[in-house]
């Protein structure tokens, strides 16, 4: 997970960094932006697994495939190139096949590591998730895509706050 923030954000530094030679192209900031919210909570959960006793190898490699993934996206929205919008465009189908990878992963690892998968709103909404990135992977249109950078944006912001937006309190 650490790779894939350090990606972002000196894929970032880069483009600033090279600003007269960079093509901007806001929903690869939007997406980058997102990437970066959703590796900060998909670490903050697997801290959670730290108390779990009962590890088998099935289980632990199960919990890499989400950030692995995460890492791959990151890679994609900001290659080394200077023409975010081209990438953007080249990338797009692998982002979003990724990015419905990471809750379709997450039920093995419910599986594998608490021995059950999770049936509740949870899940509903991150079905919902995969709906939206598969209808991104459909409409190919510059507008589309820029609909659903802000669709996407209110929804995993939302779905953040909602679900993880909580920190526990010593007794």
């Amino acid at each position: 997970m650490g790779l894939g923030i350090a990606h972002l954000l000196g894929g970032v530094a880069r483009s600033i960094s090279r600003r007269e030679a960079t093509k901007f192209y806001w929903p690869t900031l939007v997406w980058s932006f997102l990437l970066l919210i959703l590796i900060i909570q998909v670490w903050w959960v697997d801290f959670s697994l730290s108390k779990e006793t009962q590890w088998t190898l099935a289980g632990f490699a199960s919990v890499l495939l989400i950030p692995s993934t995460l890492y791959f996206m990151a890679f994609l929205i900001l290659p080394e190139s200077t023409d975010m919008h081209k990438t953007y465009f080249e990338n797009r189908v692998w982002f979003f096949a990724l990015l419905i990878a990471v809750p379709v992963f997450g039920s093995p690892q419910q599986f594998l590591v608490e021995g059950h998968v999770h049936k509740d709103f949870d899940t509903l909404v991150k079905g919902l998730g995969i709906a939206v990135s598969a209808a991104a992977i459909y409409f190919d249109s510059e507008k589309a895509q820029k609909a659903f950078a802000v669709i996407g944006l209110i929804f995993i912001v939302s779905y953040v706050l909602g679900f993880f937006f909580h920190l526990p309190f010593a007794a």
